[in-house]
Protein backbone atom coordinates (compact mmCIF):
# COMPACT_ATOMS: atom_id res chain seq x y z
CA UNK A 1 0.00 0.00 0.00
CA UNK A 2 1.45 3.43 -0.94
CA UNK A 3 2.17 5.75 1.98
CA UNK A 4 3.77 9.00 3.06
CA UNK A 5 6.33 8.73 5.85
CA UNK A 6 7.18 11.93 7.72
CA UNK A 7 10.92 12.51 8.14
CA UNK A 8 10.91 15.88 9.93
CA UNK A 9 11.80 15.73 13.63
CA UNK A 10 8.48 17.00 14.98
CA UNK A 11 6.55 14.07 13.48
CA UNK A 12 9.37 11.71 12.44
CA UNK A 13 8.19 8.21 11.63
CA UNK A 14 4.48 9.05 11.34
CA UNK A 15 2.99 7.17 8.41
CA UNK A 16 -0.02 8.14 6.33
CA UNK A 17 -1.38 5.21 4.26
CA UNK A 18 -2.67 6.43 0.91
CA UNK A 19 -6.11 4.92 0.42
CA UNK A 20 -8.46 6.37 -2.15
CA UNK A 21 -8.37 8.11 -5.49
CA UNK A 22 -8.02 11.68 -4.20
CA UNK A 23 -6.61 12.75 -0.82
CA UNK A 24 -6.39 16.31 0.50
CA UNK A 25 -3.37 17.24 2.60
CA UNK A 26 -3.03 20.27 4.84
CA UNK A 27 -3.33 21.80 8.29
CA UNK A 28 -7.12 22.16 8.21
CA UNK A 29 -9.43 19.74 10.06
CA UNK A 30 -11.26 18.60 6.90
CA UNK A 31 -8.14 17.17 5.19
CA UNK A 32 -7.62 13.44 4.69
CA UNK A 33 -3.96 13.83 5.70
CA UNK A 34 -3.60 16.39 8.46
CA UNK A 35 -0.20 17.90 9.19
CA UNK A 36 -0.40 20.43 12.00
CA UNK A 37 2.55 22.68 11.26
CA UNK A 38 2.57 26.44 10.69
CA UNK A 39 4.45 26.08 7.38
CA UNK A 40 1.72 23.82 5.93
CA UNK A 41 -1.26 25.67 4.44
CA UNK A 42 -4.81 24.88 5.52
CA UNK A 43 -5.41 23.23 2.13
CA UNK A 44 -1.84 22.63 0.99
CA UNK A 45 -1.87 19.85 -1.61
CA UNK A 46 -3.76 16.88 -2.95
CA UNK A 47 -2.66 13.40 -3.91
CA UNK A 48 -4.46 11.87 -6.90
CA UNK A 49 -4.19 8.21 -7.84
CA UNK A 50 -2.64 7.90 -11.32
CA UNK A 51 -2.26 4.25 -12.29
CA UNK A 52 -0.43 2.50 -9.45
CA UNK A 53 1.26 5.64 -8.10
CA UNK A 54 0.06 9.01 -6.90
CA UNK A 55 0.36 12.42 -8.45
CA UNK A 56 0.97 15.33 -6.05
CA UNK A 57 -0.65 18.67 -6.88
CA UNK A 58 0.06 21.89 -4.96
CA UNK A 59 -3.11 23.86 -4.12
CA UNK A 60 -1.50 27.35 -4.29
CA UNK A 61 0.02 26.86 -0.86
CA UNK A 62 1.94 29.67 0.80
CA UNK A 63 5.22 27.78 1.29
CA UNK A 64 4.99 25.48 -1.73
CA UNK A 65 5.40 21.78 -2.39
CA UNK A 66 8.71 20.26 -3.47
CA UNK A 67 9.64 16.90 -4.91
CA UNK A 68 13.34 16.48 -4.31
CA UNK A 69 14.71 20.02 -4.68
CA UNK A 70 12.19 21.01 -7.37
CA UNK A 71 9.31 23.35 -6.53
CA UNK A 72 6.29 21.83 -8.28
CA UNK A 73 2.69 22.57 -9.09
CA UNK A 74 1.97 18.98 -10.18
CA UNK A 75 4.12 15.88 -10.53
CA UNK A 76 3.77 12.10 -10.54
CA UNK A 77 5.60 10.46 -7.66
CA UNK A 78 7.78 7.38 -7.80
CA UNK A 79 8.73 5.18 -4.87
CA UNK A 80 11.39 6.54 -2.53
CA UNK A 81 11.09 10.19 -3.59
CA UNK A 82 11.39 12.99 -1.05
CA UNK A 83 8.35 15.29 -0.86
CA UNK A 84 8.27 18.51 1.14
CA UNK A 85 5.11 20.30 2.23
CA UNK A 86 6.14 23.68 3.65
CA UNK A 87 9.04 22.69 5.91
CA UNK A 88 7.80 19.14 6.59
CA UNK A 89 9.88 16.49 4.82
CA UNK A 90 8.25 13.20 3.81
CA UNK A 91 9.15 10.17 1.74
CA UNK A 92 6.70 8.61 -0.70
CA UNK A 93 6.73 4.82 -0.60
CA UNK A 94 5.07 2.79 -3.32
CA UNK A 95 4.30 -0.88 -3.81
CA UNK A 96 5.24 -0.71 -7.48
CA UNK A 97 8.43 -2.59 -8.19
CA UNK A 98 10.53 -0.82 -10.80
CA UNK A 99 12.19 -3.19 -13.21
CA UNK A 100 15.46 -2.17 -14.74
CA UNK A 101 15.91 -2.35 -18.46
CA UNK A 102 18.88 -4.22 -19.92
CA UNK A 103 21.66 -2.18 -21.46
CA UNK A 104 21.56 -1.83 -25.26
CA UNK A 105 24.08 -3.87 -27.27
CA UNK A 106 27.45 -2.24 -27.89
CA UNK A 107 27.61 -0.74 -31.36
CA UNK A 108 30.90 1.15 -31.14
CA UNK A 109 34.20 0.66 -29.41
CA UNK A 110 36.79 -2.08 -29.28
CA UNK A 111 36.00 -5.48 -30.71
CA UNK A 112 37.30 -7.65 -27.88
CA UNK A 113 37.11 -10.78 -30.00
CA UNK A 114 39.60 -9.35 -32.50
CA UNK A 115 41.93 -8.20 -29.69
CA UNK A 116 41.99 -11.69 -28.19
CA UNK A 117 42.87 -13.16 -31.58
CA UNK A 118 45.79 -10.74 -32.05
CA UNK A 119 44.15 -8.67 -34.79
CA UNK A 120 44.80 -4.96 -34.81
CA UNK A 121 41.90 -2.66 -34.16
CA UNK A 122 41.48 0.91 -35.31
CA UNK A 123 41.33 3.37 -32.47
CA UNK A 124 39.88 6.83 -32.94
CA UNK A 125 41.56 9.82 -31.35
CA UNK A 126 39.32 10.95 -28.50
CA UNK A 127 41.71 13.58 -27.19
CA UNK A 128 40.19 17.01 -26.51
CA UNK A 129 43.38 18.58 -27.91
CA UNK A 130 43.79 19.40 -31.58
CA UNK A 131 46.14 17.45 -33.80
CA UNK A 132 49.64 18.96 -33.95
CA UNK A 133 50.25 21.16 -36.96
CA UNK A 134 53.16 20.48 -39.28
CA UNK A 135 56.16 22.87 -39.35
CA UNK A 136 55.30 24.48 -42.71
CA UNK A 137 51.98 25.73 -41.30
CA UNK A 138 53.79 27.27 -38.30
CA UNK A 139 56.37 28.97 -40.56
CA UNK A 140 53.59 30.37 -42.73
CA UNK A 141 51.83 31.77 -39.66
CA UNK A 142 55.01 33.54 -38.48
CA UNK A 143 55.60 35.01 -41.97
CA UNK A 144 52.08 36.45 -41.99
CA UNK A 145 52.54 37.88 -38.48
CA UNK A 146 55.87 39.45 -39.53
CA UNK A 147 54.36 41.02 -42.66
CA UNK A 148 51.49 42.41 -40.60
CA UNK A 149 53.98 43.94 -38.13
CA UNK A 150 56.01 45.57 -41.00
CA UNK A 151 52.79 46.94 -42.54
CA UNK A 152 51.78 48.40 -39.16
CA UNK A 153 55.20 50.07 -38.72
CA UNK A 154 55.01 51.55 -42.23
CA UNK A 155 51.55 52.94 -41.53
CA UNK A 156 52.69 54.49 -38.23
CA UNK A 157 55.75 56.07 -39.95
CA UNK A 158 53.49 57.52 -42.64
CA UNK A 159 51.16 58.99 -39.97
CA UNK A 160 54.12 60.48 -38.07
CA UNK A 161 55.51 62.18 -41.23
CA UNK A 162 52.04 63.39 -42.28
CA UNK A 163 51.18 64.85 -38.88
CA UNK A 164 54.64 66.43 -38.22
CA UNK A 165 54.50 68.60 -41.48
Amino acid sequence: MPKLIVLSEEMAGKEFPLIGEKLKLGRGPTNDIRIEDGSVSTNHAELVLDGNDYLVRDLNSTNGTRVGAELITERKLTGGEAVRFGRIDCRYESDVKRSSKPLPPVTRGIDLASVRQGRSTVFQNVSPFKKKQDKTTKVLQWVIIGLAAVALLCFLAFLYRFLSH
